[in-house]
């Protein structure tokens, strides 16, 4: 079939103004926010042969139908605002973005929900929500940009996690589009086992197109304090206190002194220190004011210090941009991973050995996701343009994953480039069972394919580690050409 052919084909179910297959537009969804070398298309058709951007529920199960039909492998994509390559095509086909499933579509005030358009923007749905009373349990980092249904599949941590939990555990139910084009409701009682299968599953059984999702009252105070410390060790003492609290706080982020020296140098005002951490508490005002006491001792015992209110109020506005070093690259990479706070020590040593082996400009900014968990995301800044030294560097995101997965983490998502480590962080019986789940759903394995279970190429070959490992030698001895 022609990229024309299936273009119109798309256009009878879609509309044509709502599909297209001239080529500079499918070009632009050939990589997410992370660049892509173009020499990756030797070994996957990454330009789609369509785009189409539904606008209904019922329109999203008939192109899943249509490409189920014809075996046309189909890829879903929100903002791709996330860089491991989970909305890339590796077999060319259909790329069906969500965004214009964007309606909110009730607000439940007794119930405490509110339903939503897979498509819809959380920093958008935040503002809708404090407007009317309401905030949100949960929230990514990326919220001016990142949808509802793309942080769900890709897991859910993030702002809020800490005190409230993960995604997961604030969203009610969900409606899903199957590979066959059936639309299923799930719901921790109606198909548990697949309603949590779907967060972190990026994509590969299915099509998120709406989920109801756990709302709270707008707390009476939000409050930001930074402290400062001249050791690591000090630091993850003081956040095991605070964070061992009954009454946790809301969100704690750390950021490295080669973080702060990166933002230094795109004119940020940054405090002088070796590690910061910032705590956020929110609630009834009287119990924020006994936290932040209690806070103020424990930062103290453990021989930190505490900075003006007013420099964490600054931080705490400016939490939706985690990227905003990208001023200072041109190009920026990004690793994560999600290890037990108690080998944060290891993890940056470990990370610090990486920059100074690649002379990197690197820094690296973590959150707390639960009270034993971190988030950490090595940042590091590069220049795409010049080609070889870019490629020689890619590998480094392997290198931090497999920090991760020796302090005893995993990294937060796979896409394409962390699938050879998708046995290590799951075990063989588990990726079993996924498998197993995943060929019930999608038996002619069109959602998302060479992805997650298995990478496989262009042309649907596998390719294994071991090739995947002397590729990766052969991009590091780019270094020197």
């Amino acid at each position: 079939m022609t990229e024309s052919e299936l273009s119109r084909n798309l256009a009878d179910i879609v509309g044509e103004n709502f599909v297209t297959d001239k080529l500079y537009e499918r070009k632009l969804y050939d990589h997410d926010i992370a660049p892509l070398p173009t020499e990756v298309s030797f070994l996957f058709k990454t330009v789609p042969d369509a785009v189409v951007k539904p606008r209904t529920i019922k329109e999203v199960a008939e192109v899943v139908k249509y490409a189920y039909s014809k075996d046309i492998p189909l890829v879903p994509r929100g903002a791709s605002s996330w860089g491991f390559g989970g909305t890339i095509p590796t077999q060319g086909g259909i790329v069906m973005e969500l965004t214009q499933i964007n309606q909110i579509i009730s607000l439940d005030i007794g119930g405490f929900t509110v339903t939503v358009g897979a498509g819809h923007r959380w920093k958008m749905l935040l503002d809708y929500l404090e407007d009317r009373g309401f905030t949100l349990g949960a929230y990514p980092s990326s919220a001016p940009s990142s949808t509802v249904g793309g942080w769900i599949v890709t897991g859910g941590r993030g702002i809020g996690s800490l005190k409230y939990g993960p995604l997961k555990e604030n969203v009610q139910s969900l409606k899903l589009v199957t590979p066959k084009g059936e639309i299923l409701i799930l719901s921790k009682e109606n198909d548990q086992a697949l309603f949590k299968s779907i967060f972190g599953s990026e994509g590969t059984l299915g099509i998120v197109v709406e989920a109801t999702i756990r709302i709270i009252p707008k707390p009476e105070v939000v409050s930001s304090q930074i402290a400062v410390f001249d050791t690591i060790i000090a630091m993850v003492d003081a956040i095991t206190d605070v964070v061992g609290h009954p009454r946790k706080p809301f969100f704690v982020e750390i950021l490295d002194d080669d973080y702060l020296d990166l933002e230094r140098s795109i004119g940020e005002h940054v405090p002088d220190a070796k590690m910061v951490a910032m705590f956020v508490f929110e609630g009834k005002a009287l119990d924020v004011q006994v936290d932040i006491e209690a806070l103020v001792r424990t930062i103290s015992d453990r021989g930190g210090s505490m900075l003006p209110p007013e420099v964490a109020s600054v931080r705490w506005e400016d939490r939706f941009y985690p990227m905003k070093i990208r001023k200072a690259g041109p190009t920026l990479l990004a690793g994560e991973i999600t290890h037990p706070l108690s080998s944060l020590v290891y993890v940056i040593d470990e990370i610090q050995s990486i920059k100074e082996k690649h002379d990197l400009k690197l820094g690296i900014k973590c959150l707390m996701v639960d009270e034993a968990t971190v988030l950490s995301m090595p940042m590091y800044l590069t220049d795409e343009r010049k080609r070889w030294k870019f490629m020689s560097i890619l590998p480094v995101v392997n290198e931090i994953t497999l920090i991760g997965l020796k302090a005893g983490g995993r990294p937060y998502g796979f896409g394409i480039w962390n699938t050879f480590y998708f046995r290590d962080v799951h075990g063989e019986e588990k990726v079993r069972e996924m498998k197993e789940l995943k060929r019930t759903l999608d038996p002619r394995d069109i959602m998302n394919p060479g992805k997650m279970y298995q990478i496989k190429t262009r042309y649907g070959i596998p390719l294994w580690g071991t090739l995947y490992r002397v590729m990766t030698f052969f991009l590091r001895a780019m270094r020197y050409f």
